[in-house]
């Protein structure tokens, strides 16, 4: 089944293109700071318009940045300058960066992915897919494919691939695929898997591709499965797809009128790495919960609002609210946390403060 799987799909591909033969990012490997995430999107939308030098510019400015912030996670930069590299023929260049991976990063998640790029990159540019030597792989690289392929084509083979017997890595493939296609019939299929698919990751994972997609009845669509669902794991995911498509209205009502103190502390920390520092401000507030304000503070400190957290560790607050802003400027790290923490320092009568 997975050879013939392969083999449909791949002439699909090679009708479409001759470039599709590149590993679709994870979600969960785009960096966990906002800004950074939002680069590595933005990557992706220019690899689909096929700019393929827009592309390595902003993958280099990616890596520039993650090395200074998230340096463990600058092995995808790298990994997509390759790809890009290798789509604008630019064969040394794409050789060099993916020997550059595996010098700086050799136990990187994307060292498979490396590999069969490499093996691109050898065979020269009349390779149509990179041989894996399993069915398995094959089959995932076929799936692939499709991301060029016209929507009226691949979205039907994407529904047999998520229907039919494969592993749960093709599916997930599968998934990525149709978040990157424009096509409604793509976010329908993805809204069907991630309100009633029976595997639980593989309904996370479509909860996630529908918040990668931004599009607006994507989030329409998570805001109704968030309501019906009786799972705080699908609330959980879908308060990080709201995370990632940017909609903090959505994640401070989850934090707002959320009964499960678990999933209102995920949403919490979700505003925090949104910046959403207004939201904030007015959930600490309005909040009686010690244990849930101190979480805001937390969520502050991560949105870097030194101004704010000053504020309360020098105002009239219990003690342990007070120390809890401390320490949350501590993570905020910008140019106002030093001389705060001097001037709190400077004028705190209790030794619990100033320790």
């Amino acid at each position: 089944m997975i050879k013939k799987l392969a083999t449909w799909t791949l002439s699909v591909c090679l009708l479409a293109t001759t470039s599709a033969w590149a590993t679709p990012a994870d979600a969960d490997m785009a960096p966990s700071d906002r800004q950074l995430a939002a680069m590595y999107w933005q990557g992706h939308e220019l690899l689909k318009k096929s700019d393929w030098n827009g592309a390595l510019e902003r993958f280099r400015q990616l890596e520039t940045s993650l090395r200074q912030k998230e340096p463990a996670s600058a092995d995808a930069a790298i990994y997509w300058q390759a790809y890009a590299l290798l789509q604008a023929r630019r064969t040394a260049e794409a050789r060099a960066t993916l020997e550059k991976l595996r010098r700086d990063y050799p136990d990187s998640r994307w060292s498979k992915d490396a590999d069969s790029l490499l093996r691109q990159v050898e065979s020269g540019p009349n390779a149509t897919a990179p041989m894996k030597g399993a069915d398995e792989d094959l089959a995932e690289v076929a799936v692939t494919g499709l991301m060029q392929a016209p929507p009226e084509r691949a979205i039907p083979i994407l529904r047999k691939v998520l229907n039919g017997s494969h592993s749960l890595d093709v599916k997930k493939r599968a998934l990525f695929v149709l978040s990157q296609l424009d096509d409604t019939a793509a976010l329908e299929t993805l809204g069907e898997v991630a309100s009633g698919g029976p595997d639980p990751e593989l309904r996370e994972e479509a909860i996630r591709m529908l918040g990668v997609s931004g599009e607006d009845n994507a989030i329409q669509r998570l805001q109704a499965i968030y309501a019906s669902s009786r799972s705080n794991e699908d609330k959980r995911s879908i308060i990080q797809a709201w995370l990632i498509a940017d909609r903090p209205k959505l994640v401070m009502q989850a934090a707002r009128s959320e009964t499960d103190e678990d999933l209102r502390r995920a949403a919490i920390q979700a505003l925090g790495a949104m910046d959403a520092t207004g939201e904030l401000k007015e959930l600490f507030d309005n909040e009686k919960s010690s244990e849930n304000r101190k979480a805001i503070l937390q969520s502050l400190g991560v949105a870097g609002d030194a101004k704010t957290l000053a504020a309360i560790a020098e105002s009239a607050q219990p003690d342990e609210i007070r120390i809890e802003a401390i320490r949350a400027l501590g993570i905020a790290d910008n140019d106002g946390s030093g001389p705060a923490l001097v001037r709190i320092y400077g004028a705190a009568k209790s030794s619990e403060i100033r320790d």
